[in-house]
């Protein structure tokens, strides 16, 4: 398999980490098997487009089967609250800031 395609396959074995336990121990390498067949096709068929395809498919899929799956799970809850409140605070602190930099900048000249 070549690098492109290795990377593919092992970003999508660490996303399948998302998907509930008992569905990873049954059924991961099949689904490890069907993606990386799908790629190879895609890719064939469609070239880099046809790739991006397949990951907006595995995208839409994670989030409409594996996140709702682990949503009561407190090891999933947390550090997802965690980074939604710390990006909005990240980004409210940046958004207050851009003023003072300008000022810097002006005061540099």
């Amino acid at each position: 398999m070549q690098t492109p395609f290795k990377a593919c396959s092992r970003t999508y074995g660490v996303l399948l980490t998302l998907y509930p336990r008992e569905l990873r121990l049954k059924f991961a390498e099949e689904m490890t098997e069907v993606f990386e067949q799908q790629v190879q096709d895609a890719w064939d068929e469609s070239g880099f487009i046809g790739l991006v395809r397949v990951w907006l498919c595995t995208i839409r899929e994670l989030l409409c089967v594996a996140l709702p799956s682990q949503m009561g799970q407190p090891i999933v809850v947390v550090p997802t609250l965690s980074l939604i409140s710390n990006s909005a605070m990240f980004l409210a602190l940046l958004r207050e800031l851009s003023p003072l930099a300008d000022l810097c900048r002006a005061y540099r000249h």
